[in-house]
C-alpha cells in the first residue's frame, strides 16, 4: 500500500468514528430539552388535576313571590324602577320644559302601571340581614332584616319601606359643626325572627358557617308615597361694603328626610348555604 492510500484510508476511518460517536456537547443539548419538556408536560398535567372544580351553575328557582323572573328586581342604593316618581307629589322629570309637562300628563298613567308590578329585593351581607349573638339562656339566635333601602331617581333619593318608618331627627351627634338643625331621616325597624337552637356545639356551627353568609328576599307592591318637610327660615344679614348695604340669607331651607315609599309587603324570606337553606317565610295573613 503506498503512502497516500494509507493517508486516505486513516481519513476514511477517522471520519466513520466521527459520524458513529456524536459530539457530547450537542447530546447534553439534546438531552437538556427533552428533560423540559418532561417537565413543562408534568406541570400541565399536575395544574389540571389541581384545579378546583367548577362552581355549581344551576340556578336556584323559588316559588312567587320570590322569583326573580317575575318581578322587577332592586339593588340597595341602586337607581329606582322606571317611572316611581310618578307615586309622589311635585315636578314631573324631563330635560326640557315641554318634556316635564308631557310627563305630568301621564303622571296617572305612569303611577298606576307602577303599582300593577311586583317588585324584589335580594339582600345580603351584616348591613342587611343581622345574626345576633346567640342567647344561651334562651336558646336561640336572633336575625334581623333592614326595614328600609334606598334607591335614586333623577329627582333624589327615595326610602322604600316596609316596616312602620318614621322621619326622625338624629340629634346633634348628626348635625355639622356650628349647624343649627339637623336633617330628617327615615328609620324603620326591622323585621326580627327567633331561631331556636338549643345545643350549645349545633349553635357554635351555625354561628360560625352563617354568620357573613345569611340571605333575604323582600317581596312588595308599591303603596302609598309621601314627602316629609321640615322648613327652616334663614336669618336675615345685613352688611356694608364698599358704600352698599347687602342683605344676605332671610330665604327658606328644606330639612325634611324627603321621598318615602310606603309598600305593600308580600314576604320576607330568609336563607343560607346560597339561599338554597330556607330558614323563614313570613307573608302577611289573609
Amino acid at each position: 500500500m503506498t503512502p497516500f492510500s494509507s493517508r486516505l484510508l486513516a481519513g476514511a476511518l477517522l471520519s466513520f468514528f466521527l459520524a458513529a460517536c456524536p459530539d457530547p456537547a450537542s447530546k447534553r443539548t439534546a438531552d437538556q430539552l427533552a428533560a423540559l419538556e418532561k417537565k413543562k408536560s408534568d406541570a400541565a398535567k399536575a395544574a389540571k388535576e389541581d384545579k378546583p372544580a367548577p362552581l355549581p351553575t344551576e340556578v336556584l328557582r323559588l316559588e312567587p313571590p320570590y322569583d326573580d323572573t317575575q318581578a322587577v328586581l332592586l339593588a340597595p342604593d341602586g337607581p329606582c324602577p322606571e317611572g316611581f316618581w310618578a307615586l309622589f307629589p311635585g315636578d314631573a322629570p324631563g330635560a326640557t320644559p315641554e318634556e316635564k309637562k308631557a310627563n305630568a300628563a301621564r303622571r296617572k298613567a305612569v303611577a298606576e302601571e307602577v303599582r300593577g308590578k311586583k317588585y324584589l329585593l335580594k339582600l345580603k351581607g351584616a348591613g342587611f340581614v343581622t345574626l345576633s349573638p346567640y342567647d344561651a339562656p334562651k336558646g336561640r339566635f336572633t336575625i334581623d332584616v333592614k326595614g328600609t333601602i334606598d334607591c335614586t331617581d333623577s329627582i333624589g333619593h327615595v326610602a322604600i319601606a316596609w316596616t312602620d318608618a318614621k322621619a326622625l331627627d338624629p340629634g346633634a351627634s348628626a348635625a355639622k359643626e356650628g349647624a343649627e338643625v339637623t336633617q330628617n331621616v327615615w328609620t324603620a325597624p326591622p323585621v326580627t325572627f327567633e331561631l331556636p337552637i338549643t345545643s350549645l356545639t349545633e349553635a357554635k356551627a351555625f354561628n360560625d358557617q352563617n354568620r357573613f353568609g345569611l340571605s333575604a328576599r323582600v317581596a312588595f307592591t308599591p303603596g302609598k308615597g309621601e314627602v316629609d318637610k321640615k322648613l327652616k327660615k334663614l336669618g336675615r344679614v345685613t352688611e356694608k361694603a364698599a358704600g352698599e348695604t347687602l342683605t344676605i340669607g332671610g330665604g327658606t331651607e328644606d330639612w325634611g328626610a324627603g321621598r318615602l315609599l310606603r309598600v305593600e309587603l308580600l314576604g320576607v324570606r330568609v336563607a343560607t348555604d346560597r339561599e338554597k337553606k330556607q330558614l323563614f317565610d313570613q307573608r302577611p295573613s289573609k
